[in-house]
């Protein structure tokens, strides 16, 4: 929105450098701080996540503690111009006590960094104090701040604590939807306020707030957003405070519109019984199973929930994760239970993040409160190649019709039809493929799990295993190593000498049903673990087989707690299935591999077993597996996959059998033949580390012809 006001802006190297000399001074002084001092130091490390230990943390402490001062100093020349105050005298610490004593503001009490600064005889602190009218004169005090603050904390350090500063562009767009005149809004990690201030401390407008309830459990953060606050001449109170421990009834008022970008704090980053805390309050508040993984973001959804009724509105700043992550399952049902969702608008994630040093991408949530019985609309997924501006992309969060846009794409999907249970960040991005003209996978072929040993360490072996040990192979079967140890797209039997050569595991004890000699086990379940029914153990066995798994309870480090093996009978006796001619990996980080299976092996549950039906030849086969390993239908294998913690991608046989495919007996022969010549040329290619994406490219040419 152009105000037609003239921003200006007080930062400067100048002002930074000021700063980081006094930073300096008072680092040194920590090194050799007092007992006093030493335990303001880790009362405030407690609060913040640091370390007392580690190398970096005076510095961090030492230079928020510059910044903090310089905040308050400007705090109290603006009450002194006011006639609230006398003119600063040049001590800060009575300063601000006065300050404390005459205004009563929060602000101004002292908290563990004022401990530290007055500690430090050589600080040179008037340097500091001396800055306080530059702040006054910026027009945009929240940027000023959060910028000052970027350049005194590193990114690495911010990212520890999830703080990153809101985009200029991003909060006023927020704002303004999610606010008009005379409202009270909510800020819950405020910060330094960038998402509530008015857009010009200088011209009231129509969307300015009527008042702010700014929250934030961090001293310096809520100071950083009070003093944006009050120099954007916005009737606010600030509540220091953990946003967890807020309640409707503290903020004395009803709330029109929530503003939040919460800090993105990752679940290991909690302390353990902080995060036990958060879980059952989220639990207790929604009646839902919240995944103890989920981050510090997430429980901001679920507690600021409370704070709204059905005339309110919600915009919400987040990684976008919880799309597709498992923990964002029950976040996904809070939400639309709980909300008419308007919209969510993401930037590109090929572009990467608009924030600094974040990992991640970050979608905007657009919330209208609902009550249980009321009706939903459309909600639009929203991504933003390149910015067309605040007033475009309100157009579209409110009534944009769907489709390509020349600075994005717009996806309508009514949410009623959303599923929590599938991943929602593929909205994002358009299909050009019409899969009603495709088959379900299962029309063509039976997909099941592959066989569970219960402890592969222990009955997949290597040849180097089947050597030292003397089993003899008619004990054995073929396995197909795991997918890590398989590159490219298909298993041959001439590649058996180099599975041997690298040591991987490439036989499976397979042939073994009951064996004379081998114990019975008896399994314990309160224990955990199991037992030999008889004393046989340790006795010389002329089979090696059965002197293997005689000693295998014993020797074996985990054998023996494996639930799996020791409920089977006899617990030796591994699944039976079939060979697979065609191999899914269902797990991967990056793109699902299917391969072509040229020999007897048979395959563990790493892989699911895709067995066609007998109408479709070996042709028929590779041309099938040229289309899925194409290009083409990597869009449609993530519209099926979930996200599990940690970012990796799973299928299950349930999502292939769903899988759209190309039915091969439906095709011209000359195509079939094309498709699976092409199939051919690339696991060629990958066995000689070739680059495929050539006959990718000719494969998905071929697929969109025909398709």
């Amino acid at each position: 929105m152009s105000i037609g006001l003239r921003d200006r802006s007080v930062y400067s190297d100048v002002l930074v450098n000021r700063l980081e000399k006094t930073a300096a001074d008072i680092e040194s002084g920590i090194a050799d701080a007092s007992p006093a001092v030493k335990e303001s130091v880790a009362s405030w490390c407690d609060l913040h996540g640091f370390v007392p230990s580690d190398d970096e943390t005076s510095s961090i402490i030492a230079h928020q503690a510059v910044f903090g001062l310089l905040l308050k100093a400007t705090l109290y020349e603006w009450c002194h111009r006011r006639g609230e105050l006398p003119k600063f005298d040049g001590d800060a610490h009575e300063q601000f006590q006065l300050a404390h004593e005459e205004t009563g503001d929060p602000a101004f009490s002292p908290c563990e960094l004022d401990e530290i600064l007055w500690s430090v005889e050589e600080a040179n602190t008037v340097a500091v104090t001396e800055a306080r009218d530059q702040l006054l004169e910026s027009t945009q005090p929240a940027t000023d701040i959060g910028r000052l603050y970027e350049a005194l904390i590193s990114g690495e350090h911010r990212r520890v604590l999830g703080q990153y500063r809101t985009p200029r562009d991003l909060a006023e767009l927020m704002r303004t939807w999610a606010t008009s005149g005379g409202d009270t809004v909510l800020d819950p990690g405020m910060g330094a306020g960038e998402l509530s201030v008015p857009f010009h401390p200088d011209w009231e407008i129509s969307t300015d707030p009527a008042r702010v309830d700014g929250v934030d459990r961090s001293p310096l953060a809520a100071l950083m957003g009070r003093v944006a606050q009050t120099i954007s001449g916005q009737r606010h109170e600030t509540h220091r405070t953990d946003f967890f421990e807020v309640s409707l009834g503290d903020l004395g008022g009803k709330v029109d519109s929530t503003v939040c970008n919460p800090p993105y704090t990752r679940h290991q980053q909690l302390p353990t019984e902080y995060k036990d805390k958060l879980n059952r309050q989220a639990e207790n508040q929604t009646e839902l199973d919240i995944p103890r993984t989920s981050p510090l973001y997430a429980y901001f959804y679920y507690h600021l929930r409370q704070f709204l009724d059905t005339e309110s509105r919600a915009a919400v700043l987040t990684p976008h994760h919880f799309l597709a992550r498992e923990y964002g399952k029950a976040l996904k049902e809070f939400l639309l239970r709980e909300f008419d969702v308007k919209a969510f608008v993401m930037s590109d994630p090929d572009t990467g993040s608009r924030f600094e040093n974040a990992e991640t991408t970050e979608v905007v949530a657009f919330l209208e409160p609902k009550s249980a019985d009321s009706d939903t609309g459309v909600t639009r997924f929203i991504r933003v190649d390149e910015n067309p501006g605040q007033r475009t992309i309100l157009e579209a969060v409110r009534n944009t019709e769907q489709g390509e846009r020349a600075w994005g794409f717009v996806n309508c999907i009514n949410q009623a039809d959303l599923d929590p249970e599938r991943k929602w960040d593929v909205f994002f991005d358009p299909i050009d493929i019409e899969t009603s003209i495709l088959t379900p996978f299962s029309e063509l072929a039976d997909i099941s799990r592959g066989l569970q040993t219960g402890e592969n360490d222990f009955f997949c072996l290597s040849q180097a295993d089947v050597e030292s040990t003397g089993i003899d192979t008619g004990f054995l079967s073929r396995m197909v190593p795991p997918p890590r140890f398989v590159d490219g797209y298909d298993v041959r039997p001439d590649d058996w000498p180099k599975y041997s050569k690298q040591d991987r595991p490439m036989w499976l004890l397979y042939h073994v049903d009951s064996v004379e000699g081998v114990p019975e086990t008896t399994y314990d379940a309160e224990a955990e673990c199991a037992d030999w029914c008889d004393s046989s153990i340790g006795t010389k066995s002329a089979s090696a087989v059965v002197e293997y798994l005689c000693h295998g309870l014993p020797d074996h480090e985990t054998l023996q707690t494996r639930t799996t093996v020791h409920t089977r009978d006899p617990w030796y006796r591994v699944e039976r299935g079939d060979t697979a001619p065609i191999l899914i990996t269902p797990m991967t980080r990056s793109k699902v591999r299917v391969l072509l299976n040229e020999t007897d092996a048979r395959h563990l549950n790493s892989y699911y077993g895709i067995y066609p039906e007998s109408t479709i030849g070996r042709t028929e086969q590779k041309a099938l597996l040229a289309y899925l390993n194409s290009g083409f239908v990597d869009s449609i294998v993530s519209r099926h996959q979930h996200t599990l913690a940690g970012g990796l991608d799973k299928l299950e046989p349930g999502d292939v059998k769903k899988l759209p495919v190309i039915d091969p007996r439906e095709l011209a022969d000359e195509v079939v033949d094309t498709l699976a010549e092409y199939f051919d040329d690339l696991r060629e290619a990958a066995r000689r580390s070739e680059d495929r994406a050539a006959i990718i490219n000719q494969i998905d040419t071929v697929l969109q012809r025909e398709l």
